[in-house]
């Protein structure tokens, strides 16, 4: 079961309005203001598990923190969001590739700001070895989060099967800085190294 970090924020209004009354009440304003503050919330919780992340001196430490940050990329926002998502991990989990997709498929459609839905889609794209399409979510999944450095290490294993040595490289190194604790990305590296720029011969 996949621990999630609560990221709601808390607004305290009336309580003595009812659910429709509320909605009619609250100005569109207000509703903003709330997004912007969760998304802020969000960005700076990430700040801290990054900050973590690099300080980690023990591989248990690593891993803890790398499980917060997926974590809080797993949490969209929406509970039906979530369900879909999770139904697509119990496919995945179960080699069920084409269901795994279906629900994958319906998150990117339904939450297109949702960077996580990208990347697990990509990873149905890649397990069919469409390339083209795997790249193009990946693309998407870092353009929505930037530090993902699974999406960054999943483009590295796509380049490498490419053929494209350098362009791995490069990948694969920025997901290690990003997450020095990554699986196997010094291991992915060091053979790189050797054919792009002659290390350790």
């Amino acid at each position: 079961m996949i621990q999630r970090v609560s990221l709601a924020l808390v607004l305290i209004f009336a309580s003595a309005l009812s659910g429709a009354a509320f909605a009619s009440q609250v100005p569109e304003e207000a509703m903003e203001d709330a997004g912007q503050g969760r998304a802020e919330a969000r960005e700076a919780l990430l700040d801290r598990l990054f900050e973590r992340l690099a300080e980690a001196e023990t591989e248990e430490a690593g891993r803890a923190a790398e499980r917060a940050i997926q974590s809080v990329w797993l949490d969209s926002g929406s509970a039906s969001i979530d369900l879909l998502t999770q139904r697509g991990l119990d496919a995945l989990a179960e080699d069920d590739i084409d269901r795994a997709y279906f629900y994958f498929d319906e998150v990117v459609t339904l939450a297109p700001d949702f960077a996580e839905g990208w990347h697990r889609r990509a990873t149905i794209y890649y397990l069919r070895e469409d390339y083209a399409s795997a790249l193009r979510d990946i693309e998407q999944t870092l353009r929505l989060e930037p530090r993902h450095f699974e999406a960054m290490a999943g483009l590295g294993v796509i380049l490498e099967d490419l053929g494209d040595r350098k362009g791995a490289l490069e990948a694969f190194r920025r997901a290690l800085a990003l997450d020095p604790w990554l699986r196997n990305g010094k291991e992915r590296i060091a053979p790189l190294e050797r054919e792009v720029e002659g290390r350790g011969i």
